[in-house]
């Protein structure tokens, strides 16, 4: 039975605070309690941490969380108490649960060192599926090998770019053209070794997880009527491309349109605030949408005079630096990042996109909160998040829908500047509207159809299989 604490795997980073409108000194209370607790994560328990009210001594931190924690309960009890606040941070209930799967099943993937199953659940229940053949330590062992390959693949891909940056300098230079050869040959080779490592994955995964829920997932229909599944995998699983699972002729994605979600609670919080009436296009009591593009790259100007030149009921809003874009975070409703990423596996909270002037961190992004109803990232490695310490990792494609993005498009790793271009050129065509606005309902279908296409030209499986969907 999936009761509701188990299906409430973590909660948005930072919640509303809704005393504050009602009663400032409980809101105000609320806000720094919860940034106290925040603030001291897993590498500060080592360490004393000074508090506001012993600042000149130093306080076990442990006995401080244990305090922050007392004080904490005692908030929730008050902001509870406030009309209509009655359920403020409360986990779900089952028959709020069953809301989440409206449209399509969401299907939790559990592995531990016990045993492994799939949650499969739908409008009317819950069923727990074993999967007998999937282990924590195989899991764990394919993540290793994944990471493995693409930390080469990155590795290849960097040498090569300086080599051609060397290069243009002085295209006579005969030690940069044999650099060159070399870093191609090294990027060649990286390809190949990750495309091998990636059928063997997806191989797997269709072994282990999709075969023995194949006879529960809704039948397929046809490209443009493929029915809808929320994955929300858990452990090693969350960092694996389990929508292209895959073997020989069968694939997932030819069967469903695969969205993935951080936890079933977010989605069913995404699929209620999509319940309510879109926002005009621009009137005289509503100003006009606004798209922002936050790109380091020349290559974005073939977005902006493509696909988004369609967008006359929206105005596009370009800021690349840090300050600026996280600014316009708050108050814009679609955003496009094309930039670089980083990942900080020790501290997955400081990962985040290189902007012009720094780094926009996950950490940052967290703290936002956000009403934008579509967020792109085709920024490298934006969607691989820390491993050390798998239950807290975060990664940006999932801070921003817990910022409040609703739907999320984003890569598990890094694209070939081309392909991101293309398939996002592919998904815009699909939700830009013939009036000229931008409807992201559709944001999963239009991803799944840019896919094809990637497929039907021959792109690579690293090419099409990083990219995923978040959202309702």
């Amino acid at each position: 039975m999936l009761s509701p604490d188990d299906s409430d795997l973590a909660a948005p980073l930072h919640p509303p605070t809704p005393g504050a409108s009602d009663d400032p000194a409980t809101g105000s209370a609320h806000e720094v309690n919860e940034r106290g607790l925040t603030d001291i994560g897993p590498g500060s328990l080592g360490r004393a941490v000074a508090t506001p009210w012993a600042s000149n001594s130093e306080v076990d931190p442990v006995d401080r969380r244990l305090a922050l924690a007392r004080s904490w309960d005692d908030l929730l009890a008050e902001v509870r108490a406030l009309p209509g606040f009655e359920t403020f941070l409360r986990p779900p209930t089952y028959k709020d649960l069953l809301r989440a799967a409206a449209h399509g099943p969401v299907v939790t993937i559990n592995v531990s060192e016990w045993r492994c199953d799939a949650l499969f659940l739908t409008s009317d229940g819950v069923e727990a599926v074993s999967l007998p053949d999937l282990s924590l330590r195989d899991a764990e062992r394919h993540l290793e090998r994944h990471l493995a390959a693409l930390a080469r693949f990155d590795q290849s891909v960097a040498e090569f770019e300086a080599a051609v940056a060397v290069l243009q300098r002085d295209h006579s230079d005969r030690d940069a053209i044999r650099l060159r050869q070399e870093a191609g040959a090294r990027r060649r080779q990286a390809t190949l070794d990750l495309d091998e490592e990636l059928t063997e994955l997806v191989g797997w995964l269709w072994d282990v997880v999709m075969v023995p829920l194949l006879d529960r997932l809704p039948a397929p229909g046809t490209d443009d009527l493929r029915p809808r599944v929320w994955w929300c995998p858990t452990g090693p699983l969350a960092f694996l491309p389990l929508h292209a699972a895959g073997r020989g002729t069968q694939w997932l994605h030819d069967m469903v349109v695969s969205s993935t979600t951080p936890t079933v609670r977010s989605l069913l919080d995404a699929r209620t605030d999509s319940s309510t009436p879109s926002r005009d296009t621009g009137t005289p009591t509503r100003p006009r949408r606004r798209f922002l593009v936050a790109s380091t790259f020349a290559s974005t100007g073939e977005l902006l005079t493509g696909s988004l030149s369609r967008l006359t009921a929206t105005d596009i809003v370009e800021c690349s630096d840090v300050v600026g874009v996280r600014r316009q975070l708050e108050t814009c409703d679609f955003v496009h990042f094309d930039c670089h990423g980083d990942q900080v596996l020790a501290d997955p909270s400081q990962g985040g996109v290189r902007l012009s002037d720094g780094v926009l961190r996950v950490f940052d992004v967290s703290s936002i909160s956000a009403t934008g109803e579509f967020a792109a990232l085709a920024a490298c490695k934006t969607a691989v998040g820390g491993v050390d310490l798998l239950d807290e990792a975060i990664t940006l494609s999932a801070a921003l829908h817990y910022a409040g993005f609703r739907h999320v498009v984003g890569t598990l790793w890094n694209l070939a500047e081309s392909v991101a271009q293309s398939a996002f050129a592919a998904i815009y065509d699909q939700l830009v509207t013939d009036q000229g606005s931008f409807d992201p309902i559709n944001s999963a279908r239009a991803l799944a159809s840019s896919v094809d296409q990637l497929r039907a030209d021959g792109e690579s499986l690293h090419s099409w299989a990083s990219l995923i969907h978040i959202g309702p």
